[in-house]
């Protein structure tokens, strides 16, 4: 499918496609838009992929995709959107991660991560980050008035039980809060002031 070089636009999503990504995308490097969601796709999303210096827009979501998120993502340094919700992906988000400095949207629901949320997520201009229906657990480890241009935030179905709200309202641009299904037991509100 890239044997000329060329190829920048790559959708077939919403079909009956079954086994691995095509190898011939791993070294696709003039990808700029990569859409493969509601497919039957399998493999191990971390040998999927190489270098895309110009990929802006990935989303695999609601396959069969397994593997952790071990991507060298330092080379996707023009991705603003990574979604891969309802796959089974496993393990921890990776720290390096926050490498990907323009990602605006990450939608990791509906998958097997465990751990905490890394700090390094804090480095991104996120809109939208979506980790709802996972295994997380722990606080959120960053000021998030790093994150003021947050708009949307599903942190629904996981295992979060310490004060992650406390800093929830400094992001002045929030409209959508999903917590959900967890394990707290205090709202915070300004000036520290809770209810039980």
């Amino acid at each position: 499918m890239c044997l000329g070089g060329l190829l920048s636009y790559f959708a077939a999503f919403e079909n009956y496609f079954t086994g691995p990504i095509p190898k011939s995308l791993k070294n696709c490097s003039s990808l700029v838009r990569l859409r493969l969601e509601r497919n039957q796709l399998s493999g191990n999303i971390s040998e999927a992929f190489g270098t895309h210096p110009h990929l802006n827009y990935m989303d695999l979501s609601d396959n069969e995709l397994h593997g952790e998120l071990s991507l060298k993502w330092e080379q996707f340094n023009n991705l603003t959107a990574f979604k891969i919700s309802g796959n089974k992906i496993s393990g921890e988000i990776p720290a390096v991660l926050g490498k990907a400095t323009q990602l605006q949207v990450l939608d990791l629901s509906s998958n097997q991560l465990v751990g905490r949320i890394p700090k390094e997520l804090g480095n991104l201009k996120l809109i939208e980050l979506a980790l709802n229906d996972n295994r997380l657990s722990g606080d959120i480890p960053f000021d998030v008035t790093s994150l003021r241009h947050l708009e949307r935030l599903g942190l629904a179905a996981n295992n979060f039980s310490a004060t992650i709200l406390k800093q929830l309202s400094k992001c002045s641009k929030l409209i959508f809060l999903n917590i959900s299904k967890n394990r707290f037991t205090k709202l915070y509100f300004h000036q520290n002031k809770s209810l039980p």
